[in-house]
């Protein structure tokens, strides 16, 4: 596997990674507890004036054929892109590997 064409979507992988461990930890710790610690929230910041808001964050659309948990489907939009080996053929989401297939749409361009 190359290094080389390995694009990850976060400049510093070891701080996402601590990052992501910690995210996941704390979420098992909400979904055991209820609610989190005094201690998580002491030097937690005040969001005032709240929303929920949607952002945009790269993630991959296409066919997908063998999915754990969707089947074969024509059209899905997978969760957050976090790393992308175009030519070795595969990409890491927040939810799984994927292998690549042929590119479409605008990636098209190198096939056609």
């Amino acid at each position: 596997m190359s290094k080389t064409s390995t694009i990850f979507f976060d400049a510093d992988i070891d701080v996402l990674a601590a990052r992501t461990r910690t995210l996941a930890d704390d979420l098992a710790r909400l979904h055991a507890d209820g609610c989190p610690t005094d201690a998580d929230l002491a030097d937690a910041p005040l969001l005032d004036n709240w929303v929920v808001a949607a952002r945009m964050l790269p993630a991959l659309a296409g066919s997908v054929f063998g999915h754990p948990v969707m089947g074969d489907r024509p059209r899905i939009i997978t969760s957050d892109l976090f790393a992308l080996d175009a030519a070795a053929g595969w990409a890491r989401t927040a939810g799984r590997f994927y292998r690549l297939g042929r590119p479409g749409g605008a990636a098209r361009g190198r096939d056609q």
